[in-house]
């Protein structure tokens, strides 16, 4: 009976073995997909919409040839179409339907551009003759293909979905069909070894006569089986278990295994960056300053800084090719990143809107104050600029901001929603400076941890006084420096707003004949001369960044983070 079993068991491996790799092809078929696309036109830009990319579950990858170099990159549908704007592009289109492909083209007859290093994707690469690679998908993920921005894109495109099983049927049929294998090896040992043990002498040995004993009836509840019987039903048992396996291995063969694929589960981004879109641009803005810093090339710095930022570096780079001990400005710390607070995502209906990120990062140095770095992307075409860089204060007073992935709303420079317009930030908080607590706008601001109003203030005091010893007149004046203010909105719903407030401080002697002369090394290199007879202009640019709360609140506008260049020195005409 045993070898029976491992007969049946034996059968039972070659059919599953034999199965498995009969399926093993189709299977594979029926758990991807491949559509082919041929472009005619020879448009720089190709789009892969989102609705072609989730056409069918799985892993998405694009193939394309046909050109010398291929361009590729992913990123949010609209900004794609943001970027492109009115260049002529082919968009594939593939009809749900029926899956076939559809090639459109969009003719609008606007300029083209090299799409490389723009901000707007999630990631991209360049490559030689022919490109295959993974789709980095979000819920929103469309992809551009192209070469160089002006030559023709790729004429050969081919989407691939590679969807992953649950189960892999030809491998669990293979699998299974070993194990069988080896079982009916087994049962064939222990049935050679049944057989060896039955061999031996079997001589009957007789028994001493006894006498008559008194058997007891029982009656039986439970009837009883013999040998026979027990044998019988052993049978039934050891045949039910090969069965029941070859049953389960055709069943699963014959099983649809497109049941069982995982639909996509892609994320959802709300933010205008994804944190590793964030990080490279950070990464980027840092060492296109420290590269200029060292070889001292506004025009390199123009690439990814502009405002005050920009000014206050120009300077410090002419300053420093008139003199050896004039030092470099604080390099840009890139990471680690402490705070990172991204602007949402606009509304579709909205277009495009300006974008602005706020991000703080720490030096290892103990004694550098935290850095917050304020961005600015002004068009789809245009990488995010570094307008504000800004040294956080010593005091526990950042308020509190929404997660990376949650994002703030913009705040706009006319808002109404808060305590004050803010325009009139830098005149208010400059009156300030100048009056003390007798200024009529002292009440509006928190100066009770405010170092830098502390330390302006009693420098503003000390210049007056000195000038007024050497038979001088001082005058500040503090203005809004540039009309671009940035601001996110925090938790609080109050504003977080980074400004620039012009001190200008105009000195005139008060006899004639007197002259004003300069102390500080830096003015003298600006002005060109020690002093002047006539008068002097001094500008610094201070970079401030405040916190302003929501009109009705209670709370008081504080001064978050601040730093200062000088911008310029010259003579009153």
């Amino acid at each position: 009976m045993r070898f029976v079993i491992a007969t049946v068991l034996l059968i039972a491996s070659g059919i599953s073995v034999l199965l498995g790799f009969a399926i093993r092809e189709p299977f594979a078929e029926s758990t991807g997909h491949r559509v082919e696309f041929e472009v005619p036109t020879a448009y720089s830009y190709v789009l892969i919409p989102n609705s072609t990319l989730t056409a069918f579950d799985g892993e998405i990858s694009v193939e394309a040839s046909g050109i010398d170099e291929i361009f590729y990159a992913d990123g949010r549908e609209r900004d794609i179409q943001d970027w492109i704007g009115t260049s002529n592009y082919s968009r594939l289109n593939l009809n749900l339907k029926t899956f076939e492909p559809d090639v459109s083209t969009v003719t609008s007859g606007g300029l083209d551009a090299d799409p490389a290093g723009s901000d707007m994707w999630r990631s991209q690469l360049t490559v030689k003759n022919k490109l295959l690679n993974v789709v980095t998908m979000f819920d929103d993920t469309a992809v551009l293909l192209a070469s160089n921005g002006l030559s023709r894109a790729p004429e050969k495109i081919a989407v691939i979905w590679d969807s992953k099983p649950l189960i892999n049927w030809p491998q669990v049929l293979v699998i299974g069909g070993f194990v069988l294998l080896l079982a009916a090896l087994i049962m064939n040992y222990v049935a050679f070894r049944h057989i060896r043990k039955l061999r031996g002498p079997r001589r009957r040995i007789p028994k001493s006569p006894t006498g008559p004993r008194y058997r007891r009836k029982i009656q039986q509840n439970v009837p009883v089986r013999g040998r026979r019987a027990i044998g019988k039903s052993n049978r039934r048992r050891f045949m039910a278990a090969p069965v029941a396996v070859v049953s389960l291995s055709l069943l699963a063969g014959c099983s649809s295994p497109t049941a069982e694929l995982e639909g996509p589960k892609y994320e959802s981004v709300t933010v205008v960056v994804t944190e590793a879109q964030l990080q490279r641009i950070v990464a980027d803005v840092a060492t296109t300053v420290k590269d200029a810093d060292a070889s001292r090339d506004d025009k390199a710095l123009v690439k990814r800084v502009a405002g005050s930022a920009l000014q206050i570096r120009r300077v410090q780079y002419l300053l420093q090719s008139k003199s050896k001990k004039i030092p470099k400005l604080p390099a840009i710390v890139a990471n680690p990143i402490t705070v990172a607070l991204p602007m949402e995502l606009p509304a579709p209906e909205l277009g495009w809107q300006p974008r602005t990120l706020m991000v703080v990062t720490k030096s290892e140095s103990t004694t550098s104050a935290p850095q917050m770095l304020v961005l600015q992307q002004s068009s789809p075409r245009e990488n995010y600029k570094l307008w504000y860089l800004i040294d956080l204060l010593p005091d526990d007073n950042f308020p509190n901001v929404a997660a990376q992935s949650v994002g703030a709303l913009p705040v706009a420079k006319d808002d109404s929603f808060l305590v004050t317009p803010l325009k009139s930030i830098p005149f208010k908080y400059g009156d300030t400076l100048n009056k003390g607590l007798e200024s009529k706008f002292a009440t509006e601001f928190n100066l009770d941890s405010d170092e830098f109003y502390a330390e302006l203030s009693e420098s503003q005091i000390q210049q007056k006084n000195e000038v007024e010893k050497v038979g001088s007149k001082i005058k500040f004046q503090h203005s809004l420096g540039n009309q671009n203010i940035l601001g996110l909105q925090t938790v609080e719903r109050g504003g977080l707003i980074a400004l620039t407030m012009n001190d200008t401080s105009t000195i005139t002697p008060k006899a004639q004949g007197a002259a004003v002369s300069v102390k500080a090394l830096d003015q003298k290199l600006l002005l060109g001369s020690l002093g002047s007879s006539t008068g002097l202009k001094i500008v610094y640019s201070n970079m401030l960044l405040f916190y302003v709360p929501e009109s009705g609140s209670d709370e008081k506008i504080r001064l978050v983070g601040a730093s200062q260049g000088l911008l310029s020195v010259r003579s009153i005409n």
